[in-house]
C-alpha cells in the first residue's frame, strides 16, 4: 500500500468517526451504609462507526479471534502547531496489538479535538466499517468524612451563668485513593513498554472544608465558629438556665454511653454541631509517549517542518508523561446519598456541599490545652451535642472532683 493511500485512510479514520468513545471522565460515586463514599472511574466498551456491524475490535464485547487481522495505527502524538498526528501503523491483531509493521509516520492531519483527548487506544478499518478500540479498566477508591474538632470547658457539665467555652479545634482534609499499576493499550509490558501504555493510573478522593463549623446549643442559639486549631481562642458562652425538662432537658446521663462522669438522673441538653466540606477528585496516570526533536534535513515526503526550513521533526525516544485531570463532585452526583449529608452552603435551594457530622468533642483545661493528661477526654455521638448544665455550685465537668 502506497503512503499516499496510507494518510487518505488515516485521515479517513480520524473524520468519519461520529461518536468516539471517551474514557468516563467524571467519577460514578455511591454512598455507603457506614457513611463514606466510595467513587470508580473507567473505560467502557467501543463504539462502532459508519454502520456495518463490529469489527472485532479489543473491547467489541463479543469473541476476539486471535487469527483476525486488521490493517490500523495507534495514535502515538499530536501536535497543536501543525494539527498533525504522529502514528504508529501496522497490521493489528483484534486485541489491538501490533503483529506485523510498525512504521512510525508523523505529519498526518487529524483534529485537536480527537487527538488530545485520544479517546482510543486503537483505530482500526475492516469491510464491517470504522472501530475505535479502548482498553477496558476501572479504578476505585473510598473516602470517609474527617473528624472536626468542637473543644469545650466546662465539660461534660458546666454551671448557670458561668463563663463557658466553646472553640472549633480542627476541620482538616480527608483523602482516598486507589489505582491500576499497569494497562497495556499499546500492547507492551511493565518491562518493554510500548507508545501508549499506561502506568500508575490513580484515582484520588480528596474532601475539603468548604466553610466554618456550625453549633447549634438550646438556650445558647447557632453558633458560627472557624477553624481556631487546637491553640486558638476559644468563643465564651453562658447558659441561663439549668438542663432541666421543664426548659427542655432531654435524656439522663445514665442512657448515654461515655457520661460515667455524671450522675445518671441529670438531664442533658441535646444540641448538634457539623461542618460544611466539598468532595473533588483527580486521576493521574502516566502515559509512554514519544520524544520528537528537531533533526537535520527534510522528512520522508520532502517537507521541513522546524529549524527555520532546515529540518524536520523525528521521533528520537520515548518516555513516561504524567497526565492528570480532575474536578469537583457535586452531592447531585453521590447516588443514594441521604438528604441529612447534603449542605446548602450559599442558600439557593440547591445542595453544594456534604455535611459532615464526625464530630469529636474535646475536653480543655483553663489554658485552652487539650492534650493535659488530667483532663484530656474526647467523646464522638456523630454530630449530637449532649451538655448538663447545673444550677448553683456543683461538680462542673472536672474529673476527680
Amino acid at each position: 500500500m502506497k503512503r499516499t493511500t496510507i494518510i487518505l485512510i488515516l485521515i479517513a479514520l480520524l473524520s468519519l468517526q461520529s461518536k468516539p468513545i471517551h474514557a468516563q471522565s467524571t467519577p460514578s460515586c455511591t454512598f455507603q451504609p457506614d457513611g463514606s463514599i466510595v467513587c470508580t472511574t473507567g473505560g467502557g466498551s467501543d463504539n462502532g462507526g459508519d454502520g456495518g456491524g463490529s469489527s472485532g475490535g479489543s473491547s467489541g464485547g463479543g469473541s476476539c479471534d486471535p487469527t483476525t487481522v486488521h490493517y490500523g495505527y495507534q495514535l502515538i502524538s499530536y501536535d497543536a502547531s501543525t494539527n498533525s498526528c504522529t502514528v504508529l501503523t501496522g497490521i493489528f491483531s483484534c486485541e489491538g496489538v501490533i503483529v506485523e509493521g510498525g512504521e512510525v509516520m508523523e505529519g498526518v492531519p487529524c483534529s485537536s479535538g480527537i487527538a488530545a483527548e485520544n479517546p482510543c487506544d486503537t483505530f482500526s478499518m475492516t469491510a464491517g466499517g470504522i472501530t475505535c478500540g479502548i482498553t477496558e479498566w476501572k479504578v476505585s477508591a473510598r473516602i470517609t468524612f474527617p473528624e472536626i474538632y468542637l473543644d469545650m470547658r466546662p465539660y461534660p457539665a458546666t454551671l448557670v451563668r458561668w463563663p463557658t467555652a466553646v472553640r472549633n479545634g480542627g476541620m482538616p482534609e480527608s483523602s482516598g485513593s486507589g489505582g491500576v499499576n499497569y494497562i497495556s493499550n499499546g500492547g507492551g509490558t511493565p518491562n518493554n513498554p510500548h507508545a501508549g501504555d499506561w502506568q500508575n493510573l490513580q484515582l484520588t478522593l480528596t474532601l475539603r472544608p468548604a466553610g466554618p463549623m456550625f453549633v447549634s446549643l438550646p438556650h445558647i442559639g447557632d453558633l458560627v465558629l472557624p477553624d481556631q486549631g487546637a491553640r486558638g481562642n476559644p468563643t465564651m458562652i453562658q447558659w441561663q438556665v439549668p438542663s432541666h425538662p421543664s426548659v427542655g432537658g432531654g435524656p439522663l446521663a445514665g442512657s448515654v454511653a461515655g457520661l460515667e462522669e455524671l450522675p445518671g438522673d441529670i438531664p442533658l441538653f441535646v444540641g448538634n454541631g457539623r461542618a460544611p466540606y466539598k468532595l473533588f477528585w483527580e486521576l493521574s496516570y502516566f502515559v509512554y509517549e514519544a520524544v520528537k526533536d528537531c533533526v537535520a534535513g527534510p522528512n520522508a515526503n520532502g517537507v521541513y517542518t522546524c529549524g527555520g526550513g532546515t529540518g524536520h521533526k523525528e521521533i528520537v525516544g520515548y518516555e513516561w508523561e504524567l497526565h492528570s485531570k480532575g474536578g469537583e463532585i457535586p452531592p447531585s452526583a453521590v447516588e443514594g446519598l441521604p438528604e441529612a449529608v447534603m449542605a446548602d452552603i450559599n442558600n439557593d435551594g440547591t445542595p453544594d456541599a456534604y455535611w459532615d457530622n464526625n464530630l469529636t468533642l474535646r475536653r480543655m483545661d483553663d489554658n485552652n490545652r487539650v492534650d493535659n493528661p488530667h483532663y484530656q477526654r474526647s467523646w464522638n455521638w456523630g454530630g449530637t451535642i449532649y451538655w448538663a448544665v447545673r444550677e448553683g455550685q456543683g461538680q462542673i465537668g472536672w474529673p476527680g472532683q
